[in-house]
């Protein structure tokens, strides 16, 4: 036994234990000169030889194990061998010597160790050693044949379900990829453990992907199976040495024969619906449909042409001037962002933001209008006016990023006599309202300030104002849009300017579509309107003519 090295990772360690000790059994009594013994212990091995034989045919039945064949008949031939050894032994004179069963074990040993060796090789290649799933691989071959099945009748439906965690990078970034493949792992024993059956197959796909196959599920079975999915990761808890993780997931699933009828089809299907279920917020799921194949053609130019925009630098600032209320004198202007596309002509922000932001690219193109802003004959435009920046902030990080931009803009305002201020949406300053008030005691100069943009949009409270102290308060363009349809509409807006100016804070419009609304709004004592009923954004250019 010495020669025998067993691998730990060996599905069959019990049927190993049980065949070997056998043999030590039959070995020790002809040791020990007890010849009565011999028969029930050659017996008992016999019976651990069958029963390992047929363990390991059914294991590479089970897996598609290609070299099946030539195990079996190795199989034939050790029996032939053992029957060739009994048969010329008198075990009753003895003659079944330990040299003899030294033999047969040695013959055991190269048979086990050829085939755990070889078997757990493929092992490696079919199961992802990580989450014990099915890899990639093994997983589509496994989707192909369920789909073979189901054309000749013998699988009714099928479905594939792509299961992505969020923030990924970001857990590993923090924890460090060692904590981040426990939770995986940790993970993964929580699915199989609350989902093992078997008409559930489960396969690890990119890093953060899961892939699920339900069988025989139909529509209604399939939404409880989803629903019961996503309330089980919301429990699910990972604890570190310092704190407990939760996990956020977005789902895409696709149907056989309706999302596709071959397993690379059924897998872009549901690939496609995952990005719209991540579009729609955490722990949502999307069936696909066709529909989304538009929208993601869509997407992908609107990809292009960002990624081109940002690496050949095709950022222009445009400027929307804001006028006083009484007098309509123009006090400054939000800078606006406008790209090139590849026949320069100019696309506007409602084309491409909400996509940019979607897909991580809004901070490099805020970077580039910086830039641009930055020059000399942009900011000699704003002497002694306001120049509106629109600042995204959806981490914390960011939000210390801003903070140590508004340092800078305070130098820039004071040696260009302009008034800087950071537009920043409401939702924002709720979701790190820590940070911003700390950032508030950058603002206290005249010449710097923040503006909170959508105000009335149902996050923020006057509470939340006094401590984060904003210059001005632009009031969300739904309430103004409705101010004289909805009464309800009508009072907030009034209520928001009339404590706005006890608070010293001053109020911006948007979204003045005509004069009625524009001397509805003078008449409440809003500071300033900002809308295309007044003025469209302008390029650098004509703001210029316009001022002079």
């Amino acid at each position: 036994m010495d020669k025998f090295i067993f691998l730990k990772n060996s599905k069959l360690k019990r049927e190993y234990e049980n065949l070997f000790q056998s043999l030590k059994n039959v070995k020790n009594a002809l040791k020990e000169n007890k010849p009565e013994k011999v028969p029930e212990f050659l017996n008992q091995f016999m019976f651990f030889l069958v029963d390992y034989f047929n363990k390991e045919e059914n294991l590479m039945k089970e897996f598609k194990y290609p070299d099946l064949e030539f195990h079996k008949r190795d199989h034939q031939l050790i029996n032939k061998k053992l029957e060739y050894f009994f048969v010329k032994s008198d075990i009753q004179r003895l003659d079944l010597s330990c040299e003899l069963i030294e033999l047969l074990e040695n013959l055991l040993i190269d048979h086990v160790n050829t085939f755990d060796k070889t078997f757990n090789l493929y092992l490696n290649i079919k199961i992802d050693s990580l989450t014990e799933f099915l890899s990639k691989e093994a997983f589509f071959d496994t989707l192909q044949d369920f789909i073979n099945k189901a054309k000749e009748k013998l699988i009714e439906d099928i479905a594939l379900i792509v299961l992505e965690i969020e923030d990924y990078s970001l857990l590993s970034l923090t924890l460090g990829a060692e904590i981040t493949d426990l939770l995986l792992k940790d993970f993964s024993l929580f699915l199989r453990e609350y989902f093992h059956k078997p008409n559930i197959i489960f396969g690890k796909y990119k890093e953060n992907q899961i892939l699920i196959i339900l069988l025989n599920y139909n529509f209604l079975e399939i939404i409880e199976f989803l629903e019961d999915l996503v309330d089980k990761v919301k429990n699910f808890k990972f604890k570190t040495s310092n704190q407990t993780i939760h996990l956020n997931i977005s789902i895409g699933v696709a149907l056989y024969p309706h999302d596709g009828d071959e397993a690379f089809k059924l897998l872009k299907s549901a690939e496609i619906a995952l990005q719209i279920a991540k579009r729609e917020g955490r722990n949502k799921w999307v069936f696909f449909d066709s529909k989304f194949l538009k929208e993601l053609e869509k997407l992908n130019r609107i990809k292009t042409l960002l990624e081109r925009a940002i690496r050949e630098r095709l950022v222009i600032p445009y400027i929307q001037p804001i006028f006083d209320t009484h007098n309509l004198t123009i006090i400054g202007g939000e800078v606006l962002i406008r790209i090139l596309d590849e026949k320069k002509n100019i696309i506007s922000a409602g084309t491409f933001i909400k996509h940019a932001y979607e897909l991580g690219y809004i901070e490099d193109l805020e970077a580039l209008l910086t830039e641009e802003i930055n020059k000399d004959e942009i900011l000699k435009l704003f002497k002694n006016k306001y120049i509106f920046i629109n600042k995204s902030v959806n981490s914390y990080n960011k939000a210390f990023f801003v903070s140590e931009e508004l340092k800078l803009w305070k130098e820039i305002a004071k040696t260009h006599e302009i008034f800087s201020i950071f537009e920043i949406t409401e939702s924002s300053i709720i979701n790190f309202l820590d940070v911003f008030q700390i950032i508030s005691s950058e603002t206290k100069t005249e010449r710097i300030g923040i503006a909170i943009d959508d105000f009335g949009s149902g996050y923020a409270s006057f509470t939340s104002l006094l401590k984060v102290d904003p210059k001005f308060l632009k009031i969300d363009g739904n309430l103004i849009r409705q101010i004289n349809k909805s009464k309800k509409c009508y009072n907030i807006v009034k209520g928001i300017v009339s404590i706005a100016k006890d608070l010293g804070i001053k109020t911006i419009a948007e979204f003045v579509e005509n004069r009625e609304i524009a001397e509805a709004l003078k008449n409440l004592n809003v500071d300033l309107f900002q809308s295309f009923y007044f003025c469209k954004p302008l390029s650098v250019e004509e703001f210029k003519n316009l001022i002079s």
